[in-house]
């Protein structure tokens, strides 16, 4: 079955074509080292247009995902050259279906390294605005539901505070993906995944906001490592509550028989 591109914008079009492309290439339906359809069959099977096509395929490479070389043709890149942080491809990845072990895990590690140093220079630079912006992040978190978009938005809204009150002009670069990273793992955790959680952190991230507030850096670098810790056990269906069980299962050491 042939995909569908129904729309009178030649952009959108062309967007619509580039996100086919990157979700069969995240799905895995086009395999690192596959060909791309062919422009000719392609065209002539849905009805579009050589350069709309064309531009989509430049969208989808300008992300690293795919190769031209002559004779070769153009090809589905290694993965090593993927984007993984743009906001397209980590939407693909969420849209194609339940994303890889590998990526969701790799997500929380890069937002273990970065978000928790962030918050510790957050709480030395940070100006009223700064607060102002945590305090509207906390109380959409606080009103709206959690399986709601307005609520995923909101906790990406209060991450991307981090970054920008942590005052570094090139950490700021890896906002936009670092906000789409939250908004959609946020969304995957408590809506998409088979048994959704129902508990709302938001006291966890009051508390990242209380020490960054009161300028206590260790403080919030040791919150929110412990907010990023928590956030990844829950995507992997795993609480809190049932890593300290298990530790203290491990530290008690097996019974004594009589």
């Amino acid at each position: 079955m042939h995909p569908t591109f129904t729309t009178f914008s030649q952009r959108r079009i062309n967007g619509s074509i580039a996100d086919w492309l990157g979700r069969q290439i995240v799905g895995g339906a086009l395999g690192i080292g596959d060909a791309v359809p062919k422009e000719l069959e392609f065209c002539a099977q849905v009805g579009v247009s050589r350069s709309a096509y064309r531009e989509a395929l430049r969208e989808v490479g300008a992300k690293g995902m795919l190769i031209s070389r002559t004779r070769a043709g153009t090809r589905v890149a290694p993965r090593e050259s993927w984007s993984l942080l743009d906001p397209d491809v980590l939407r693909w990845f969420f849209e194609a279906g339940t994303p890889p072990d590998w990526f969701i895990r790799s997500l929380y590690e890069l937002r273990a390294m970065i978000e928790p140093p962030s918050a510790a220079l957050a709480a030395q630079r940070r100006t009223e605005a700064h607060l102002a912006a945590f305090r509207t992040a906390l109380d959409a978190m606080r009103t709206c539901d959690m399986s709601e978009d307005s609520w995923h938005q909101a906790d990406a809204s209060f991450h991307q505070a981090i970054l920008r009150s942590a005052g570094s002009p090139v950490l700021v670069t890896f906002e936009p993906g670092i906000r789409a990273a939250v908004a959609y793992t946020t969304a995957f955790r408590y809506r998409d995944m088979p048994h959704p959680h129902t508990r709302n952190p938001i006291e966890e991230h009051a508390a990242v906001f209380e020490r960054i507030e009161a300028r206590d850096a260790k403080g919030a670098e040791r919150l929110m490592a412990e907010l990023v810790e928590t956030a990844l056990l829950d995507s992997s269906g795993t609480t809190v509550a049932d890593l300290r069980a298990a530790e203290r299962a491990v530290g008690a050491g097996p019974p004594v028989s009589p």
